[in-house]
């Protein structure tokens, strides 16, 4: 079996990675973590650089937090998110790709999907198990 992950460093996402493992109790597979770099044309090459920077980071931060499970990690750059998680399982021939419900974005609701969920559950060419992190209330 083999698993993308699209890793944003949300709650949600954290979540699915943590899952992820759970998927490959009962068989064998691979685990990948995508992460994209949104990029736009007025971007400058600091912007860039920055921006591949934080994504080369969460990708480190997805390796620190199951250490004892061997990730692929992937960085990918795109003007569309949605579209470089579609190309990439895609390509991969993904059998399950997990994902937050949305992204690190505050100001989206939490009983709501995030634009770039809706858009990749709605074309996938796999499984899509959609994430989202427990609310805790205080």
């Amino acid at each position: 079996m083999k698993i993308v992950v699209a890793y944003d460093g949300s709650e949600d996402a954290k979540e699915g990675l943590k899952r992820a493992t759970k998927f490959l109790e009962e068989e064998k597979g691979e685990i990948i973590v995508l992460t994209v770099v949104p990029i736009r044309e007025d971007m400058t090459k600091e912007e860039v650089a920055n921006a591949k920077n934080k994504a080369e980071n969460l990708l480190k931060e997805a390796k620190a937090l199951i250490p004892q499970v061997p990730l692929r990690s992937v960085l990918v750059e795109d003007y569309s998110v949605a579209e470089a998680i579609l190309k990439f399982v895609e390509k991969e021939e993904a059998d399950l790709l997990l994902m937050g419900a949305r992204g690190s974005r505050p100001d989206i609701l939490r009983f709501t999907l995030g634009s770039t969920t809706a858009k990749v559950v709605s074309f996938a060419p796999c499984s899509v198990f959609i994430i989202r992190k427990k609310f805790k209330e205080e």
